[in-house]
């Protein structure tokens, strides 16, 4: 087994040390910071895979580039938190965004599977449906048409009919109930 080599003390002479690339130097600072930014990282994910990964992130991040790290501005664990958390974010961000994309994805294939079916209710149903919002008041029709047919969510109807989004809800909740008791109970 080698002897290690110490890990220069202060985070300046660390830094220093980093950017002449020396392994060592890096190597003995990943052993005493990288368990401490591992448990930070995974109260963030919850994944211990993933808050492995994203450790190994922030430390290459450093490796690649020590001269970003500024030693009068924070200190190297703060300043490899401050990247653990923002790769941690994006991560999960990222995992979000997929998880709805195949959401969305298995919703189009649902959708095609019924669209036959929907086809010919959407024929007998949208009539009744035309006849039935004519008679709802012009701010509950906005607010089910803006909500439901262009699928606004409840801030950008809000925001689109200049109300607060409270208002924006009851709107909505009132022209479906009002449009629930005009249309036959096969309908609604």
């Amino acid at each position: 087994m080698t002897a290690q080599t110490p890990v220069p003390s202060g985070d300046a002479a660390i830094a220093a040390a980093l950017i002449a690339r020396d392994e060592a130097a890096f190597d003995g600072l990943y052993r005493r910071l990288a368990p401490g930014l591992r448990h930070f990282t995974r109260n963030i994910i919850r994944d211990a895979d993933l808050a492995e990964d994203v450790t190994h992130d922030a430390f290459i991040e450093l490796w690649e580039r020590p001269e970003r790290f500024d030693p009068t501005k924070a200190t190297l664990q703060s300043w490899l938190r401050t990247i653990a958390h923002r790769r941690a974010i994006d991560r999960i961000r990222s995992r979000e965004s997929a998880r709805a994309r195949d959401l969305r994805v298995g919703s189009r294939e649902q959708e095609y599977v019924d669209a036959g079916t929907d086809a010919m209710d959407t024929k007998l149903i949208r009539p009744q449906l035309m006849s039935a919002l004519a008679e709802l008041s012009a701010k509950q029709r906005d607010a089910v048409v803006l909500r439901y047919l262009h699928e606004f969510t409840g801030t950008e109807l809000a925001d689109r009919l200049g109300i607060n989004v409270g208002t924006a809800r009851t709107r909505t909740r009132d022209g479906l109930m009002a449009l629930q008791a005009l249309l036959p109970p096969q309908a609604a």
